[in-house]
């Protein structure tokens, strides 16, 4: 089987429809849109990326899509300016016909191709979104529109090479300090920290990843009485007592990207959505649903997806900044020494809780749009966990927050700091991105 077809397959599986070239209906440019973050947050599972990677891809790869497509309605407006070192893209030529929604496939698939592993996948999406295209645009006008979109991406890929990332890629291997109160590898894995270096990477709207302070966590103590072990006996007795609906919630939000489970001698690696892709596929949910237009569609992706990446950016900043312990470690040391949480704790410090982080951070972006509307969340469904029905967006931030408690992973000042932090970056993201006047 040829690559091709394999990545043609692949795309079906994954879209639950045939993506034709002989589709008779007009494309529509907001499905298009779709069909693109959907994919970036399936081959983000294929390519195994941590959070602050993944929420890194689905902004780059939305600013350009945006960038490229947003001529297709005047009230809106080039980011230049709003985003940190970001002078804007090549402009189309005045009295030139274009198609966005053929710039739009362009920008996207060439943006994909520096922010993506898998990009024989993403270049298979362009190939048959292209493909419907060409049907119904006029030869000269695709190929310009095709040209200018390309542009658009390679700027965009130049503008994501400036942040610091792939330098941080090069740097030696963290070397984590070493105390009572210090993070270190925790079980069943005892893996090295993951992306502790993401702190370093340029923001895209934060003035830095300092920006805002996080509360502090609670200080350190072993001592009977003290609050933190109040805090690790809270954790610890929690645990024990789970009802089913706890355990649903922990499971539901639990978004590791790589969970694994070991049988005798053999090691099984298992992948989930990432904490950002379950966020931006709740807003695909309710798009879909709504109907946006192209543009907008856009808009709200890039919004919110600048709103994940600071998030994580500087809530990471934060964890190799205190370097907590986690509440594995402190009960085994001096609770229980055979406790285990409900969910695998991810390799990375305590403070603070970048699924709070982000996740308030998220419902201030949804809610900015759509208010405080219900909304069925059916992400989970393919991992075998449900749908959960929330009356609100920052409703559903809440209770991913208190999942962490649940899962016993975090304490609970870590998800409170983490949502306090995330809910100002969301808002920050909010006030200095406005591109309708």
């Amino acid at each position: 089987m040829t690559r091709m077809l394999r990545n043609c397959l692949w795309l079906v599986a994954l879209f639950g429809v045939t993506l034709s070239a002989d589709a008779s209906d007009s494309v529509d440019g907001a499905e298009l849109v779709h069909e693109w973050n959907r994919l970036v947050i399936e081959v983000i599972m294929e390519d195994g990326f941590g959070p602050p990677i993944a929420a890194r891809i689905h902004a780059y790869s939305n600013l350009a899509g945006y960038e490229a497509a947003r001529h297709a309605d005047p009230a809106y407006r080039s980011m230049a300016g709003m985003l940190n070192g970001f002078t804007g893209v090549p402009q189309p030529a005045p009295d030139a016909r274009y198609d966005w929604r053929v710039a739009l496939v362009a920008a996207y698939q060439t943006s994909c191709s520096k922010l993506l592993y898998r990009i024989s996948i993403s270049d298979s999406l362009a190939t048959v979104q292209l493909a419907r295209l060409a049907k119904e645009v006029a030869e000269d006008v695709f190929e310009r529109s095709k040209a200018y979109g390309k542009s658009v991406g390679t700027a965009i890929n130049v503008y994501a090479k400036a942040d610091g990332y792939n330098r941080t890629q090069g740097l030696p291997d963290y070397e984590w300090p070493r105390c009572d109160s210090c993070w270190v590898p925790t079980p069943p894995n005892f893996a090295k920290p993951l992306s502790p270096y993401c702190g370093m990477v340029r923001t895209i709207v934060l003035k830095s990843a300092s920006e805002f302070p996080v509360p502090p966590s609670i200080p350190f103590s072993k001592k009977q009485g003290s609050a933190f072990r109040k805090a690790a006996e809270e954790v610890y007795e929690i645990s024990r007592s789970l009802s089913t609906e706890q355990r649903h919630i922990a499971e539901f939000w639990n978004d590791n990207p790589v969970v694994t489970a070991y049988h005798g001698h053999f090691i099984f690696n298992s992948r989930q959505i990432s904490p950002g892709g379950h966020w931006m596929n709740i807003a695909e949910q309710v798009m879909s649903q709504k109907r946006m237009p192209m543009v907008a569609s856009l808009e709200v992706y890039s919004k919110l997806a600048f709103a994940l990446f600071d998030g994580f950016t500087a809530c990471w900043q934060e964890k190799f900044r205190g370097n907590l312990i986690r509440p594995v470690t402190y009960i085994n040391q001096n609770i229980d020494k055979a406790w285990e949480p409900f969910l695998q704790t991810p390799p990375f410090p305590e403070h603070a809780s970048g699924h709070s982080t982000i996740t308030a951070a998220a419902a201030e972006v949804l809610t900015s749009y759509f208010g405080d509307m219900p909304f069925v969340d059916s992400t989970e469904v393919r991992f075998g966990f449900g749908v959960r029905s929330f009356t609100s967006f920052r409703a559903a931030a809440v209770e991913a927050s208190v999942s962490r408690l649940y899962g016993g992973i975090h304490y609970r000042r870590g998800c409170d700091a983490g949502a306090e932090h995330g809910a100002m970056i969301g808002k920050a993201v909010l006030d200095r991105v406005r591109v309708r006047p």
